[in-house]
Order: C-alpha cells, then structure tokens, then sequence
C-alpha cells in the first residue's frame, strides 16, 4: 500500500532542513526563488502583453474623452498616448469595425462645431449671436471639408464678415483667412491651393477669393507662392513641355539600346531647343487668265421730231418732190444714245499660315554606352574583369539607330555625340546589399521571437541548475562526522577480534580502560553532532598539518 503523503511533515523536513543551511545559503535561497519567480512572471507578462493598435490620433481633449467613455461603456481594452490625443485599443482586428460602431453614434466630431449648432433653440437670442452663430456654423462646416482633402491633416477657418452699409465706399469687403496642418510628407499644389480659396470663397457671400489668406503651421504663406507660380505660369509650362519633349527622346533612346546592350549600360541625354513664338501670314493672289463675267450692262435710246403727212390722193403718192412731205423751213430733231457696261471678276486665292507654337529648332544628344568587362587570358575564376571597348561597327550602329530614333537633321542644326567610356561599377552590387539587408532583417526577427524561450533556457542553465546543486549539496560542516568514528564497544572489540585473528599478531593486553575509552567515545560523538562545523575545522586541521 503506498504511502500518503503527508504536507505538515513535507513542510516539517523542508523547514528542518533549512535550518541547518549555513547563513549564506539562507540568504541566497530566498533571493533566488524571489528572483526566479519575478523573471518569470516579467517575462510570461511580456510574451503575452496584448498587441494594441491605434484607434485615433490628434483628437482634441473634447472628442478624447468621449471615445474614452464608449470604450468603457464597452468594456473595451484601451491605452492612452502620448499628450492624450491618441488612444489605441486591443485587439487590433476591432479597430475598423469599432470606428464605423463610433462614426455612427458621431464621434469624435472632429473638435468643432458645424450647422448642428442650430439644433437646440434658444429664447432671447439677439440678431448679432445669431449672426455669430451662423459665422461659427460656417467655420466648422469648412473646416471638416478642408480636413477630409487628402493631403490635409486639420483645418481651421476664420472668416470676417463686416457689416453692410448703404454707401458703396464706406462698405468693407469680406476676408478669410485659413490655417492647415499637413499630413507628413504631403505637399499641395497650386491648383489644390486655389481650390481651397475658391472653396472657402464660394461659402461666403461677398467674399472674393483673392481675399482669402492660406497658411500652414509652420507660418509659411501659400497663397502668394500659388500667385507667384500664376505670374510665371507661361514660362513654367514652357518649361515643364521642353522636359517632356526631352525625356520622350532620353526614353526612347535608352528602351532601344538596352535590349541590345542590357540594363544599366546606356546612359543618353537630350537638349532639346525649342521655338515658342506665335505668327500668322495672309497671303492673297489674282491669276488674271481667270476671267469671269461678273455683270453686264446695255443701254440704247433714240429720239426724233414728227413729220406731216401729204396731200392725200395720187399726185402725193406718186411725186418725187422733196419738199412734198417736208415743207420748206423746216428742222426735224433726231437723237440716239447706247451705252454698254462689262464687269469681269479676276480669280484670286487667299492662304493663312499660322506657325504653332513649340517648334523643334535644334536637337542636342549625347549618348554613352558602356563596353564589354572580360577576364584577362589565364587568369583565374573571380579576379577582376578589364574593360574592352566596342568595335567601331558596332559603335556606327549605335550613332545610326539614335539619329533615325530622334529624327536626326544636319540642315537644322542638330548635334550627335556617341562615346564609349567604362562605367563606375560600385564595390556592391545593389542586389547583395538588398540580399544582405534581407538576411539582417530575417535574423532579427528570428532573435526577437526565439530571444525569450533562449533567456529562460540560458537562464535556468547558467543561474538556476548550478544554484540548486550547490543548495542540495552538502558541504564539510554537513557532513556527518559520527559515520567516521566508532559509536560504542561493540565495533572496538569487533575490530580488536578482527586484528587478533589475523595471522602473525601477537596477542597484548590493552594498557588503558575500555570502560573510560567508551565514555570518551561517546562524549566526543555528542559533541561533534552538537558543534559539525567546528569539528570539521578540526579535522581539517589535523588533516593539513596544522594549517585551516
């Protein structure tokens, strides 16, 4: 039948054998037990330390407090940060589905005040708080759209809507002024700019958008770099076309000539002179062979005076006289007139010619290429590769591919350079660093998991094991002395009967009294189980000739 076993006489042996532990063996076994527990209560509470991810960031103290309280309500594990504008929440995977949970009960409010402020009705509001109301309204309002743009972090609005009054030149205009914390790294353009101005200044009547000021936190005004830009705006899209006629050459260049020289071994640039004047010429011409009757006009008239008639009968039909139907003395009147006009319409031809702005003029290129790198005959694998320029057929290729690539024209001036030089070839290549990096990271990372289990393994190894065996093994002043020395008469005698009967003894009688050796015996036993340490010092003693 086994054994029960007994606690109280567990814990009777474990105290009883604590007791006879030497002083600095007392001392240390409670530290290291202590010690041993809090490191492992330290670091199973750093391996399972809950992972927490950021809920919101930069709230104001107003929007802080209230995800405070729906976290609580939601009994929701939470952490504050930093100044208390930023509020993680644990586990990670909720944090998505949390924020849509508080979007929809309307927090956080973003820490101003919209149209929602007109909610509450209030009595006994005069005209100049709800004038002051609708400005704040209007603020607020602006602010959460300037805020949800990309590039911007917060926005805060300031409008300045002065009274009206009944004479024009007395009569302020409305202002604005604008203040915006970008996102870091993020950067807005000037049309980004101007939109934000017209946007504030299509919010507020009578207000301009060359009266709205914008700037950022850092004090920099935005508005006159934006009107600066305006003012170079022609030049600066010159500019901008002129790179992009440019880099459309450089692409085509170094795309064809990698595929036959590989990657990283062309390098080609392009000026490109351009012409961005404007004129226009009329030119009108008449081909007199064209003729074409365009109109015409014909006119005849004729005019005379009446003449009398003759004696009736024969003698007046039948005479010759000449004075018969015209009497003597007197003028008949006779007119005639005929006018003819022809107008002709000569062809002619009329030709406009506009140059359009932005002619190529010039082509500038440079190109150089990178040549061959071979080992040198007989030398072994991995030494270092010399440079072997191109042959100049291939070179002559080259510099015919790139004139027929960028429509290369000596009458108009364009200019040609092919060379072919060694490239810097750098001590790494970029791949082994990536590689190199790649490796450093994955050990990392591998520290960082595998680092506690080698901690607690080092540390039960290197201070536990060697600190339990030298608290479970006993030292001289443990050991007992009484197993060494005969307990009584019985193993004196059995030892002289032993000796006796060994051959060649002679036999003697005992000189001193075997009743006053027993006692001795026996005292000395008591005092070495009272006093260990202080007989094993004497042994020591004996054993060493004297010397501790």
């Amino acid at each position: 039948m086994a054994k029960s076993l007994d606690p109280s006489a567990i814990l009777a042996e474990l105290a009883e054998g604590y007791i006879k532990l030497p002083l600095v063996q007392k001392i240390v076994f409670p530290l290291l037990i202590i010690g041993s527990v809090v490191g492992i209560i330290y670091v199973a509470n750093w391996a399972n330390r809950p992972d927490y991810a950021v809920l919101y960031s930069n709230l104001e103290p107003a929007d802080a407090a209230a995800v405070v309280e729906a976290l609580k309500n939601q009994k929701i594990k939470y952490e504050v940060r930093g100044d208390g504008s930023t509020i993680a929440i644990s586990p990670p995977s909720m944090v998505h589905e949390l924020r849509l949970s508080l979007a929809s009960e309307g927090i956080p409010k973003g820490g101003v005040v919209g149209l929602e402020i007109f909610d509450a009705t209030e009595f006994g509001t005069t005209s100049f708080q709800e004038k002051i109301k609708f400005i704040r309204a209007i603020q607020g309002e602006l602010e959460r759209t300037i805020s949800s743009l990309e590039a911007v972090q917060t926005a805060r609005v300031h409008i300045t809507q002065p009274e009206k009054s009944v004479f024009a030149k007395r009569a302020s205009e409305a202002t604005a002024s604008v203040m915006l914390r970008l996102r870091p790294g993020a950067k807005l353009e000037k049309k980004q700019i101007k939109g934000i101005a017209n946007l504030v200044a299509g919010s507020v009547e009578g207000l301009e958008p060359s009266n709205v000021t914008i700037i950022d936190v850092y004090g920099n005004l935005l508005t006159s770099v934006e009107e600066e830009e305006e003012e170079l705006g022609a030049d600066a899209t010159r500019l901008q076309y002129q790179q992009q006629v440019e880099r459309s050459y450089v692409k085509r260049i170094e795309q064809m000539l990698q595929k036959v020289l590989g990657p990283g071994k062309v390098i080609a640039r392009v000026t490109a002179e351009l012409d961005f004047s404007s004129n226009e010429r009329e030119e009108e011409s008449f081909d007199p062979g064209g003729q074409v009757i365009r109109s015409e006009r014909s006119v005849e008239e004729g005019t005379g005076a009446s003449q009398r008639g003759g004696v009736p009968g024969v003698v007046s039909n039948l005479g010759n006289d000449a004075n018969l139907l015209a009497p003597p003395g007197s003028n008949p009147e006779t007119s005639s007139r005929r006018e003819s006009v022809r107008n002709y319409e000569v062809s002619r031809a009329v030709t406009r010619i506009s140059h359009p702005r932005g002619t190529l003029k010039r082509l500038s290129v440079a190109v150089l290429v990178d040549g061959k790198y071979v080992l040198p005959e007989g030398a072994p694998e991995g030494a270092e590769k010399e440079f072997r320029p191109l042959e100049p057929e291939v070179m002559d290729r080259i510099e015919t591919l790139v004139k027929n690539a960028v429509g290369f024209d000596a009458t108009r001036g364009d200019t040609l350079s092919v060379e072919n030089i060694p490239f810097y070839l750098p001590d790494e290549d970029f791949a082994d660093v990536m590689d190199s990096k790649a490796t450093q990271d994955l050990i990392f990372n591998t520290i960082f998991r595998v680092g506690p289990i080698l901690f607690l393994v080092l540390f039960f190894f290197v201070i536990v094991k060697p600190l339990v065996k030298f608290l479970i093994t006993p030292t001289e002043a443990e050991i007992d002395l009484t197993r060494l020395l005969p307990t009584g008469i019985e193993e004196l005698e059995a030892e002289l009967e032993a000796e006796k009967s060994k051959a060649g003894v002679p036999e003697f009688e005992p000189a001193i009294d075997l009743d006053q050796l027993e006692e001795l015996i026996a005292e000395n036993s008591r005092v070495v189980k009272e006093n260990p340490q202080q007989a094993a010092l004497l042994i020591r003693y004996w054993l060493n000739d004297g010397r501790l």
